[in-house]
């Protein structure tokens, strides 16, 4: 297994198109964090220091650049690496020949198949270690804030959760690769995967919101009707991927930020008063955060786990024939 891991380690990092991809993602990745940067420096410069305690750093992955933040960008263009990187990694050497002459060495199936998966999530996760540690320092030097240890962990977490999360896409692109003998019907397929992921998912969920939990009066809803609206968007969009790798990352990169229904509790909050409102402005410890979010982190986990579990599974079922 070591050696189709170093084989398919030279092939990713010879790849042109995936240079390629992986140039305009650094170059967009930069482009954002020093518009956040600006936005932040800004700010600081106003006196938010007070405001922006405990977070300053963060703000540079969070703060919406010219488009969108940066972990948005990653939820939404991130797959494309890794797709890029596996939908043709069985039927392309199927199709040349050399997978009939690998299996008729010393070389088991489940190696080959664990070999590709574990080298593309190794090259996934040096180019993700290197985008964030750049980014960090180029934070470090245009905003002139140090990260505090509990925003040292945070980044570290949302690292972990990226590369699981570039993970899954890892492993449907392997599996199209697998059950497409042709290449371009494989990239055809992640292509529309992730269009539907990406793109149908979120509408769809908030359709079956709408649906499944209406409200009387939209301008004026009731505080039963947002928590079963806010229950069933939730319960729709634990479905999809990104939507579960949006909320754990909005979690774990804003200390502020206390669960996905909480626009909902803000809504029953300002009938509070606001004695009791002020206690609650400050922001939660990065365990707190931790135990917010693991369960949709867990699940981000089994999505993973179930595609490679699928991809391995037919592979290993899967008749090859000598050319």
């Amino acid at each position: 297994m070591r050696a189709v891991i170093r084989k398919e380690l030279a092939d990713h990092f010879g790849s042109v198109r995936f240079l390629i991809i992986m140039s305009l993602i650094f170059m967009v990745s930069f482009l954002l964090t020093y518009l956040a940067g600006q936005s932040v420096r800004d700010v600081l410069a106003e006196g938010g220091n007070t405001y922006l305690e405990g977070r300053t750093f963060l703000l540079l992955f969070t703060a919406p650049g010219a488009f969108f933040s940066l972990s948005a960008f990653l939820s939404l263009f991130g797959p494309l690496v890794s797709l890029v990187l596996g939908f043709d990694s069985i039927n392309r050497e199927r199709n040349q020949g050399t997978l009939s002459k690998i299996l008729s060495q010393p070389v088991h199936r489940d190696e080959v198949i664990l070999g590709k998966y574990l080298a593309g999530l190794f090259t996934v996760a040096l180019m993700l270690t290197a985008l964030l540690l750049l980014l960090a320092g180029m934070g470090i030097v245009g905003v002139g804030v140090v990260p505090t240890f509990d925003e040292c962990l945070r980044l570290f977490m949302f690292w972990l959760l990226t590369v699981v999360y570039m993970g899954f896409w890892l492993g449907l692109a392997i599996l199209l690769s697998i059950l497409f003998r042709s290449v371009a019907t494989s990239a055809m397929a992640a292509a529309a995967m992730w269009i539907l992921v990406i793109f149908f998912l979120p509408v769809l969920s908030q359709a079956a919101a709408s649906t499944l939990a209406p409200f009387n009066d939209p301008q004026r809803p009731r505080a039963e009707e947002l928590a079963t609206y806010s229950r069933v968007h939730k319960a729709a969009t634990m479905a999809s991927p990104t939507g579960l790798f949006t909320q754990s990352a909005a979690a774990l990169l804003d200390p502020t930020h206390r669960g996905s229904d909480q626009a909902f509790r803000m809504a029953l909050m300002s009938r509070v008063d606001r004695y009791l409102l002020s206690r609650f402005q400050g922001g939660i410890s990065f365990s707190q955060s931790l135990l917010i979010v693991m369960p949709d982190i867990l699940l981000l986990l089994c999505f993973s786990i179930v595609t490679f579990v699928l991809s391995y599974v037919v592979f290993v079922r899967q008749e090859v024939r000598s050319v």
